[in-house]
């Protein structure tokens, strides 16, 4: 699909991304092309996206991929090209919503024979054993061309993009020797970007992302052994020596003639997080000497910084809903963080887990091949190896199994120890499933690169293909059965939901991937959701494959457990089916082992141990579960059972079994680590907190309050992969700033009483509420409390012991904190934030009428410099003849142009800017301002 786009923006701006100039000369006529992600329903079937480039209309070409279920666009690649780019410009480009333009002559797509009628060429030359084998992508294009073959996912030639900004055809063909000879495991894929110059008929840059693969999946396997030189006009590129595995491939992108544009597209990541396509992360800074550490390439078929051997135990930067170096590239698209991420994309090509079917073109599809397995190998090629006797249905099962095995490993100068014993391909780079990253999904997302695409369309091919036939149901792609370590399933349901919803609505292969996820979703809906005979525990029948305390298999890993509560609540944000049904059904589990001691502090599960390593949950032969978190408790810690859930006897207690000392609130497991178990707790605790399971908001709360966090060199700023957050966290979308109020003063002194003498009453702080539009009723559940101060994060406090009623004057989001002193005279507290929904006081004035209408363009931004308590800011609005300023603490200023705001409290504010144009319509935008002191102005 594509849909052109060069009108006015109008007031339904949807993002706002920015084209930064990465050189220090000006530039002219910079092409631009980027992956972009929209929520549903921001795009709806019949508009078009619109852009404007620092206020300007920017024409854009649209390339549409993928739609949501109700026709709007879900993700496209688009293209615009910038005019002029000053030396490290940093300009806003903001899309927005508008109508699809009337079709006119000057919107017919760069053509192939426009590229073709150019002197372009890029040409693969491979040195194999002192024999040179070639390929070209100029023959290749001009062969589909006469063949009239390009078309959407055509074999010969793809057309990937088409437009007037740009076009792209995908061609492939063998390495060929002078004398015609052909290696029959090479072949190299060109993905060739044509740009027009912006004149009608001619092409003015080049751009060919040369892929070169040994993935033919029936091929037998060979070791290629080589050096390459890679030429596009006079730009070249030549490689080490490289020996090629089976099932792997490596690329590298060339300009034509070095025409590279010096240009960087920092998408709003806060945007992509509030789409649902990723999580919500904690609001995050890396550390420049960090970023500046950054890996920024990677050499063809080097691992770099994933595990080599991925089954390896312990910690990986890969491991969590994104890698490493996506999470760090969500959380800041800082240019280094992104060439980071793409690096070790780009790494995963050396890993033998690329299987192109050579009758498709396509990876390998279980829909067409059954029967195919690595994990089970052994027993495929048995059964291939039967002769062909016995019933007719034995001798189709022979037939199939032969039909569809994947030839193994021969022993040569490269690869040794090939039996048929096991399935190989003696690729020292190791994949495994339960240790897999997700791998090219965000990339791809934010780049529309075909590379990128096909990437992720492998990564779940190799999932689907890779277990034994018999448990994946064969054609149907069942996870359960086919991948016994719950982590195992996490990471498979992730991959699969990835791809299946964001490939391209033609790729091949994408009604199969979905099939796949969907099966799986109703496998487990059969099995447990829906199941009255399941366990009450929210516990995976195959989880409890660890011994403790003298039982045989009867203890489970509650973080994997963690991974797959995550994984089901990434997949019902996605919008499967079921999805959201299993997250709730898998909830139960980290919100019982979080609030199952309120209704018993001292022989209910105690929060501190909800991040164990192992927990015992059935009796000690692993035949029956437990009754309850209760009883698993007992059976894991049974020093602990007896003592008040985090009272001083515990944590004396706690520190005893850890051999080390502890306090109050500190969870198990390397609390201060972005690796630790509590950190593994937190994505699963994250989804449940969205869940509509009893006590989910209490369970996070409760975990917020936890006194231990990563910090230091091991804080989560540089290591972000498990520092995510409920969409239902106070502070609404990442992409809008929270709170509106101002943000809590310093903790006031405690209560000047002398308490009284201690009497060894256990203690915590508790509380639960209910909102009534201004008004919030609190219920106090702390135990063994004599002294109480609440904060109630508008500046006010109270040290009244008991139930609380507090109004807040403006709607909005406030921090609560509950300190307790007990008899003895020690402290706790408790932590969590209310949302208001009416204001109580005076509300700021409605926005001005509009004026009379006329024509014009209108835009709103604007910059800011902070010092100290106050905010200047300059207006960078366009076309602006009203405007209204929102401070974000109830504040507002309709005064035109450049405004100057002191805040009382120091704390981060939301300034939203509305701006009317000469017509009559309006757009706004939105930023931050953090206050770094208190100014004690009104």
């Amino acid at each position: 699909m594509l849909l052109l786009g060069a009108v006015t923006a109008r007031a339904g701006t949807v993002v706002t991304n920015h084209v930064i100039s990465t050189a220090t000369q000006a530039q002219t006529n910079v092409p631009v092309t980027f992956g972009q992600i929209f929520k549903a329903g921001d795009i709806p079937r019949g508009e078009t996206v619109t852009a404007t480039l620092n206020g300007q209309p920017v024409a854009l070409q649209v390339d549409g991929k993928a739609t949501h279920p109700d026709g709007s666009l879900r993700h496209a690649v688009l293209t615009a090209m910038v005019p002029s780019l000053s030396g490290n410009a940093n300009l806003p480009l903001t899309l927005s919503t508008g109508p699809a333009p009337t079709a006119t002559g000057l919107d017919q797509p760069v053509s192939l024979s426009q590229l073709l009628a150019t002197s372009y060429d890029t040409n693969v030359s491979l040195n194999i054993g002192g024999r040179k084998y070639t390929a070209n992508a100029r023959a290749l294009l001009q062969t589909a061309n006469n063949a009239n073959a390009c078309k959407p996912w055509g074999t010969q030639c793809n057309q990937w993009l088409s437009g007037p900004q740009a076009s792209e055809w995908i061609v492939n063909g063998p390495v060929t020797a002078a004398d015609g000879t052909t290696n029959p495991n090479l072949r190299i894929y060109f993905a060739v970007r044509a740009y027009a110059d912006g004149s009608r008929g001619t092409v003015r840059q080049v751009q060919t992302d040369v892929i070169v693969e040994n993935t033919s999946a029936y091929m037998p396997q060979a070791q290629p052994q080589y050096t390459a030189t890679l030429t596009s006009g006079n730009e070249i590129y030549s490689t080490p020596a490289l020996t090629q595995y089976a099932y792997t491939r490596w690329h590298k992108v060339l300009w034509w003639n070095h025409t590279e544009p010096q240009v960087y597209l920092q998408q709003n990541t806060g945007y992509i997080q509030d789409s649902k396509a990723v999580s919500r992360y904690m609001p995050l800074k890396p550390d420049e000497k960090f970023l500046a550490s950054l890996r920024q390439t990677c050499a063809p078929l080097d691992h770099c910084d994933q595990t080599q051997k991925m089954h390896m135990t312990g910690a990986q930067a890969a491991i969590g809903p994104l890698p490493r170096w996506t999470s760090v590239y969500i959380v800041d698209p800082d240019v280094r963080a992104y060439n980071w991420m793409l690096a070790n994309t780009d790494a995963l090509g050396a890993y033998g887990i690329h299987y192109r079917d050579q009758a498709t073109g396509w990876p390998l599809s279980i829909q067409k091949h059954p029967y195919v397995t690595t994990a089970a190998w052994t027993y495929a090629n048995g059964v291939a190896k039967q002769a062909m006797t016995g019933s007719a249905d034995n001798q189709a099962k022979i037939a199939a199994y032969r039909r569809d095995l994947l030839p193994n490993c021969t022993n040569n100068a490269v690869v040794t120890g090939c039996t048929e014993a096991y399935y190989r391909t003696g690729n020292p780079a190791q994949w495994d499933n339960a240790h897999q990253p997700a791998q090219s999904y965000v990339p791809y997302m934010v780049t529309g690169s075909y590379y990128y695409m096909s990437e992720l369309a492998f990564a779940a091919s190799i999932n689907a293909l890779t277990p034994n036939p018999v448990y994946r149901g064969y054609s149907q792609g069942l996870i359960d059965d086919s991948y016994s370590q719950v982590r195992g399933k996490a990471w498979v349901l992730r991959q699969m939901a990835d791809a299946a919803w964001l490939l391209p609505d033609g790729y091949p292969l994408k009604a199969e991937f979905n099939a796949n996820v969907n099966n799986s979703l109703a496998d487990w809906g059969r099995k447990y959701v829906n199941n009255p005979n399941a366990n009450s525990l929210g516990l995976m029948d195959s989880g409890h494959s660890y011994s403790a305390n003298g039982g045989t298999r009867n203890a489970m890993a509650p973080w994997m457990h963690n991974f797959f509560t995550w994984s089901a609540g990434h997949a019902a944000e996605l919008g499967f089916a079921g999805a959201a049904e299993l997250r709730d059904w898998l909830a139960k589990f980290e919100i019982g082992l979080m609030t199952d001691w309120q209704a018993n502090p001292t022989q209910g599960y105690c929060w501190l141990e909800a991040s164990a390593y192992t927990l015992v949950v059935t009796e000690p032969t692993g035949k029956t579960y437990l009754p309850s978190y209760s009883a698993m408790y007992a059976a894991t810690f049974p020093s602990l059972v007896g003592l008040a859930c985090n009272s001083p006897a515990m944590v004396t207690a706690m520190g005893t079994l850890e051999k080390q000392s502890w306090q109050a609130g500190k969870m198990h497991g390397y609390p201060t680590s972005a690796t630790g178990y509590p950190a593994n707790l937190q994505v699963g605790l994250a989804a449940a907190a969205d869940s509509s399971v009893p006590n989910a908001h209490e369970a996070w709360n409760l975990f917020e309050s936890r006194s231990v966090k990563p910090t230091g060199t091991t804080a989560y700023n540089n290591y972000p992969n498990f520092a995510v957050i409920p969409r239902s966290a106070p502070g609404g979308s990442v992409g809008t700033p929270p709170p509106t109020t101002p943000p809590p003063t310093d903790p006031a002194p405690p209560p000047t009483d002398t308490p009284p003498p201690t009497t060894g009453q256990s203690l915590s702080a508790l509380f639960k509420f209910v909102v009534n539009g201004a008004t919030v009723s609190i219920t106090d559940q702390s135990v063994g409390a004599v002294k109480e101060q609440w904060q109630w994060g508008n500046g006010g406090t109270s040290n009244t012991v008991g139930n609380q009623t507090v109004t807040y004057r403006y709607a909005g989001t406030y921090p609560i904190r509950l300190i307790v002193w007990g008899a003895d005279g020690k402290t706790t507290d408790y932590k969590s934030t209310v949302t208001t929904t009416a204001d109580a006081g005076s509300t700021p004035p409605p926005p001005p009428p509009p004026p009379p209408a006329a024509s014009g363009v209108v835009s709103a931004s604007f910059k800011f410099v902070v010092n100290g308590a106050t905010a200047s800011i300059t207006d960078q609005s366009v076309g602006a003849v009203k405007e209204q300023w929102q401070w974000g603490n109830g504040g507002t200023s309709n005064t035109l142009g450049n405004q100057t705001v002191t805040y009382r409290y120091a704390g981060t504010y939301p300034i939203r800017l509305i701006v009317w144009g000469a017509d009559g319509k309006s757009v706004d935008y939105k930023a931050t301002v953090t206050t770094t002191k208190n100014s004690g102005a009104l």
